[in-house]
């Protein structure tokens, strides 16, 4: 039962991977990066790791395709401007694929698998309790600081995005006050 699982997962990402890359329309390459993200959470639940999987599914499969679909909704595919390729294009990923598909290779060849330390619980491995346990003693001050820098960061987005009242370009705000040479007043509403 588990091959047969893992079989359709593995075939659902691969189907969603070259989704991503030959769709032209930019919402159906972001459903179909929704597609791998839920088969890497199958995988991952395979592997018994249901944090893992919970996190895939919460978090990548739905806020931040969720925010993908937003941010090209908003933007709109007529904004895309369309480039012409380079020169060698061509062999130059030919190149890169013959590259790849020889260090996979190379990796299978010698490839040799650790064995877990023994006395190890490997039940405990990945789940729920053992993150929280890593996670609330040895990484507390680290996660913390990155969900602060996370928190500077957006406020910093928001900031920069910011338009300015007299500003027809809509550029960045230079300030949080009123704009210049209005006396402190905003131009009356017409």
């Amino acid at each position: 039962m588990a091959i047969a699982v893992f079989s359709v997962a593995a075939a659902m990402a691969v189907l969603g991977g070259i989704g991503v890359v030959a769709f032209h329309q930019p919402i159906r390459s972001v459903l179909s990066l929704v597609l791998v993200m839920i088969a890497l959470s199958i995988l991952f639940l395979l592997l018994s790791a249901q944090f893992v999987f919970a996190v895939q599914v919460i978090v990548y499969a739905g806020a931040v395709m969720v925010l993908f679909l937003f941010v090209i909704a908003l933007l709109g595919p007529a904004r895309e401007l369309g480039r012409g390729r380079l020169r060698f294009q061509g062999w130059l990923s030919a190149l890169f694929v013959l590259v790849l598909l020889g260090l996979i290779w190379a990796m299978l060849q010698g490839v040799q698998y650790r064995q877990p330390d023994t006395g190890t619980n490997l039940s405990f491995f990945g789940t729920v309790q053992s993150i929280a346990v890593g996670l609330f003693t040895t990484y507390l001050y680290p996660f913390e600081l990155t969900s602060i820098l996370l928190l500077v960061a957006a406020i910093g987005a928001i900031y920069l995005s910011r338009k300015r009242i007299d500003d027809p370009e809509g550029g960045p705000a230079e300030g949080l006050g009123p704009p210049a040479g209005t006396g402190g007043h905003f131009p009356p509403v017409q």
